[in-house]
């Protein structure tokens, strides 16, 4: 069996391919964010609101920008497999998943969401309670939900972690065959990619303690890192024969 590569051999691979590219991926970068902030700021200011309800209709809103959220993370897939492929970038990458299947990456994005929501369901439930009623009772069942919602995300989240990718190298896979393909290929990965994005945390640090100025560079190299990944998962798929 061929050996895995390492986080540090992901990182360094990354760190190669990047070079002088940089001047592509940081406006892409700040274009997405740009894109993303406006639209949150212009449909969260009508429905602003105190009380459960204002903080249940921002909760609907929010959950609708993630949605429209995923059409740019299937551009920025798309633009980080080139990169790590060797292939041509340019900023307007970011819209690609625009113009090819935009209803799949909402859908991928929505069955997550769905999925995720659904493991905190529980401590949402425990929330309302004690915001209604105000009794300190409620306080350890919150707790106690959030964190099994917080470990059954993580989970749902690593095993879904290359749908998108699959979704680019199999555009005939419908979105349900993508997660399933994404989750097939996880079996026995789930702890490598975990311990790999658990690593990019000091650089996430540096980044916000740079006013936000570092974190610009910190995207492309974990989403190059992350693609790297990816690639590596296949390469082994192809080496077994499946």
């Amino acid at each position: 069996m061929e050996k895995h590569a390492t986080s540090a051999e992901l990182k360094a691979h990354a760190k190669g391919q990047l070079l002088g590219k940089y001047s592509t991926l940081v406006p892409a970068v700040l274009l997405v964010e740009a894109v993303m902030f406006t639209l949150s700021g212009l449909v969260s200011f009508p429905v602003s609101g105190t009380g459960f309800g204002g903080l249940a209709v921002q909760f609907a809103v929010e959950c609708v920008l993630q949605l429209f959220a995923g059409i740019f993370i299937m551009g920025q897939t798309y633009m980080y497999l080139n990169v790590s492929c060797g292939g041509n970038i340019r900023i307007q990458d970011v819209f690609y998943g625009f113009t090819h299947h935009p209803d799949r990456a909402i859908l991928l994005q929505l069955i997550q969401l769905l999925l995720t929501l659904a493991v905190f369901l529980p401590c949402f439930l425990f929330l309302g309670l004690w915001m209604l009623t105000d009794n300190l009772y409620f306080i350890l069942p919150t707790a106690l939900t959030f964190c099994f919602g917080l470990i059954a995300g993580t989970v749902i989240y690593l095993m879904y972690s290359q749908c998108f990718f699959v979704s680019l190298d199999f555009p005939e896979f419908t979105a349900v065959s993508c997660l399933k393909y994404s989750r097939l290929i996880m079996k026995g990965n789930k702890a490598r990619r975990f311990y790999l994005d658990v690593s990019f945390i000091p650089l996430y640090i540096l980044g916000f303690l740079s006013c936000g100025i570092g974190l610009l560079f910190v995207s492309p190299y974990v989403n190059a890192t992350c693609s790297n990944f990816y690639l590596e998962l296949m390469k082994q798929r192809s080496s077994q024969g499946e």
